[in-house]
């Protein structure tokens, strides 16, 4: 009786068995038959090959020819994936570092940089890529009014209040700046005609071909008093005196100090430029300026879209209080107790993965 018992119970199993497999084998003939009438989900790579979107972000080129060997692109790399070397004419990449975050490409003066949307083909080494610099023929110099980028380097030394903004943001060490002895000067066999030094200058004095003089003139008597602040707007973030040239300013965020040494400030305006909070000016001029909508009861801090963050910590480098922890496998930390709502951040991020939010 109870072998009778067995040998049902195996036999069901058996046919149970069997009768799934049948339906299995209907289910798989069914998909088979589907996808031959559908449009593949695969394609045939590398035979057929991929189209990339207009944005996508691949591998970053170079065209030699108009590349001057700056270095800004290896400066503003955030992960020093270039390498330029001037007096070798060559210019290096290191494609498996690289985060294809754009800096380099936003940062080049001669836009002879570009973000191509094809990615570099997987190595089993690291890839790494030279260019040549072609060597640029001495150009004589011009004695007519020259547009940009012509001509010689040239400071209206009326205007210039000898920060040292410009030798600080020139990449080749080309310019001397002494503010008590009002020296400047520029090596011309060094210089590159990037342009940096024009850009960072905060009374326009420094030109190519010596047209500094017509901006210069227009710079407003707005600089009458001494430097003043907000001490109820400001957030003691301390970029004014991060980017203060003559380290005339102290801020010490836990004292909550604010300081000008009124000797050693030029009155270039760069604190002014830079504070985030808009609390700085010259001659109690800020005071006024904050006489709108009082916002200094709340309180703002940083928010990150993870799925646009590509983790190239060029906010964690920018944050002044160090509120923002170095992005490691994809996880964005902030300390928000540190954090003092400056959006340093915001202003340096590649990809406008950050935002302000109140608490």
């Amino acid at each position: 009786m109870v072998l009778m018992t067995i040998i049902v119970i195996v036999v069901a199993l058996l046919a149970c068995t069997m009768i799934t497999a049948r339906l299995g084998f209907f289910k798989f003939a069914g998909t088979i038959l589907g996808s031959m009438f559908k449009k593949p989900s695969t394609l045939m790579y590398p035979v057929v090959p991929r189209e990339w979107q207009e944005r996508t972000r691949g591998a970053v080129s170079i065209v030699g020819e108009d590349c001057i060997g700056c270095g800004i692109c290896a400066k503003a790399c955030p992960t020093n994936a270039i390498e330029v070397d001037k007096n070798e004419g060559s210019w290096t990449i290191q494609r498996m570092q690289c985060i294809q975050c754009s800096a380099c490409v936003d940062s080049c003066p001669k836009k002879c940089l570009n973000m191509e949307n094809l990615y570099t083909i997987p190595d089993v080494v690291k890839v790494v890529d030279t260019f040549e610099i072609p060597a640029k023929p001495a150009k004589k110099a011009d004695t007519k009014a020259a547009p940009s980028g012509d001509g010689d380097l040239q400071c209206d030394k009326e205007t210039c209040v000898f920060c040292g903004l410009c030798a600080k943001a020139c990449p080749v060490d080309a310019l001397t700046v002494d503010r008590k002895e009002k020296v400047w000067e520029v090596d011309k066999d060094t210089c590159v005609k990037c342009g940096a030094c024009i850009d960072k200058c905060p009374k326009k004095s420094l030109s190519f071909g010596g047209g500094a003089e017509e901006p210069a003139a227009e710079e407003p008597a707005a600089e009458d008093g001494p430097l003043s602040c907000d001490l109820e707007a400001c957030v003691f973030c301390g970029l004014c005196a991060k980017n203060c040239p003559a380290d005339a300013l102290t801020v010490d965020r836990k004292e909550k100090v604010w300081e000008v040494d009124e000797d050693a400030c030029v009155k270039c305006g760069v604190c002014i430029d830079k504070c985030p909070k808009k609390c700085l000016g010259f001659g109690g001029a800020a005071e006024e300026a904050k006489e709108e909508p009082a916002e200094p009861a709340k309180k703002s801090i940083a928010s990150v879209e993870e799925d646009k963050c590509i983790g190239c910590n060029a906010c964690a480098n920018a944050c002044p209080s160090e509120a923002i922890e170095d992005v490691v496998d994809n996880k964005w930390v902030l300390k928000e107790d540190e954090c003092v709502g400056c959006a340093a951040c915001v202003d340096v991020c590649p990809t406008d993965a950050i935002s302000m939010k109140e608490v």
